[in-house]
């Protein structure tokens, strides 16, 4: 059977596309469409990039998208590799999002039910608390007649006090780093912030991360650098001082720190 690779490059050969077509098409770096060819996985990102990768090669291609992944699936069982299905900072299950319809059918329909039980219950109990009886009504009417209304004798106010004003809140811890990442268009990235744990994400244009950080910021990925933009404490990091080459668009472990970060900057 021929291997996930294989049946990718017959596809889009079939179709006449280049792999700078696609890497066009995709921000993906063709040095991975060529990788995903030769069923070699070991310099793509790993876990859940790998995944949207290959859907966006079949994409491209018109081959079966679901397929793919399957081939993929078997290949990572062949070579002994489990898949990473651990996402982190909000990175949906792209490849399950179609599953979500019947659960979301089943919500609202459970929200209807319980709106009408609702409603129900409040035109139930309403009679009884809104409709006074008629001698409840003309008691209050007489009391209302009868009784004299009270004077209200003013009462003066407060001199006003001065209040100091509060001291504001620094924004930043002292020494600290803000790192803002803001996409234009999809991209992707791990980052591990001072000792946390390394995160991975998939953003689409208009997502935005932010790390506060008090010794360092490690970036062992970002990916398609054309579409992001990076702060540090509000100033623009400049790419070209992190990628190795001016053609390239992912650059890999990027270690900034309070030492650092300014040789980074615009």
């Amino acid at each position: 059977m021929a291997s996930l690779g294989q049946e990718l490059k017959r596809a889009r050969e079939e179709r006449g596309v280049t792999l700078h077509d696609i890497a066009n098409s995709t921000h993906i770096g063709v040095r991975f469409l060529q990788a995903i060819e030769s069923d070699n996985y070991d310099i793509l990102p790993g876990g859940v990039f790998n995944r949207a990768f290959v859907r966006k090669f079949a994409k491209q291609v018109a081959y079966d998208e679901e397929q793919a992944l399957k081939l993929y699936e078997e290949q990572l069982e062949v070579q002994g590799i489990e898949p990473n299905r651990t996402y982190q900072l909000g990175v949906e299950d792209f490849e399950n999002k179609g599953s979500s319809g019947n659960g979301l059918l089943f919500s609202v329909l459970a929200l209807v039910v319980l709106a009408a039980l609702a409603y129900a219950a409040y035109e139930y109990f309403r009679p009884a608390i809104t409709e006074p009886e008629a001698g409840e009504t003309k008691t209050s009417q007489l009391s209302t007649a009868v009784m004299p209304t009270p004077q209200m004798t003013p009462t003066p106010e407060p001199a006003p006090t001065a209040t100091p004003e509060a001291s504001p809140t620094p924004d930043l811890p002292a020494g600290a780093l803000r790192v803002l990442v803001i996409a234009s268009s999809e991209c992707w990235l791990q980052v591990k912030p001072d000792a946390a744990p390394a995160q991975q994400a998939l953003l689409n244009a208009g997502d935005t991360r932010e790390f506060v950080v008090n010794d360092r910021i490690l970036f062992p990925t970002l990916g398609n650098l054309p579409g992001l933009r990076i702060t540090i404490n509000g100033r623009n990091v400049n790419f070209s001082k992190l990628l190795p080459t001016q053609k390239s668009v992912v650059a890999k472990n990027v270690v900034i720190t309070k030492e650092n970060y300014q040789q980074f900057l615009d």
